[in-house]
């Protein structure tokens, strides 16, 4: 009976062990996802080694390495995360019932640029330390691009049976507010001469324009 009791108490241990194991795995990733949102957007990625990555987020380079290939893969899983959030507000943003274009449109830029700039590190990363840190983050950038624009797409394409826009191919337009948006952040980023009001009011009056040009008025 004795016997039995030692070898419950044991496995019970042996569970509660690998559960704590776990755990503290699990919060060490965060801490260096942490580190990395630090380090790569206030003194850039390329400057950043995984020396200050492990004493910013207090993980020994062991522990890093059990978590991620390199700084490659650092940034990877970081951006990826930030990625996901994005596409989960843009979802959001696109089932939302705003009555006219106009309100369509603003909610739809609101996602895409709150998500960034609600956090400038994160803008920072998102939207300039990707850029040619290596090919493979080169290829993912692209491939984010892509999908994103892929949402907006498909968002065009339900007003247009919703007959709030007109019947045309979107794939292009929605590659250009995209790009549009990403360099609109990217400027405002390094110069900072508007606010971030300012700087909504300008996207929207970008895309107005954009609009305007096949024929359609946002402000319907």
């Amino acid at each position: 009976m004795s016997n039995l009791k030692i070898s419950s108490e044991s496995k019970v241990k042996r569970i509660y062990g690998k559960k704590n194991a776990d755990e503290r795995v699990l919060e060490r990733r965060e801490r260096l996802l942490d580190a990395a949102l630090e380090l790569f957007s206030k003194q850039g990625y390329a400057n950043t080694t995984i020396e200050a990555l492990c004493a910013e987020s207090k993980v020994t380079t062991r522990h890093f390495y059990q978590l991620f290939d390199g700084r490659e893969a650092l940034l990877l899983a970081l951006y990826n995360q930030m990625i996901e959030e994005l596409e989960l507000g843009l979802l959001t943003a696109m089932m939302s019932e705003y009555q006219t274009l106009n309100q369509r449109m603003e909610g739809l830029i609101q996602a895409l640029v709150h998500h960034y700039l609600k956090d400038t590190r994160r803008a920072q990363i998102g939207v300039i330390e990707v850029v040619g840190a290596s090919e493979l983050i080169e290829r993912r950038r692209r491939e984010v691009i892509y999908k994103i624009a892929s949402h907006v797409e498909t968002f065009m394409d339900a007003l247009v049976i919703q007959k709030q826009l007109p019947k045309r191919n979107y794939h292009w337009l929605a590659i250009a507010i995209v790009g549009g948006i990403n360099e609109l952040m990217a400027d405002w980023l390094v110069n900072r001469a508007l606010s971030l009001e300012q700087l909504m009011e300008e996207m929207i009056f970008a895309f107005n324009t954009l609009f305007q040009g096949i024929g359609t008025d946002m402000s319907l």
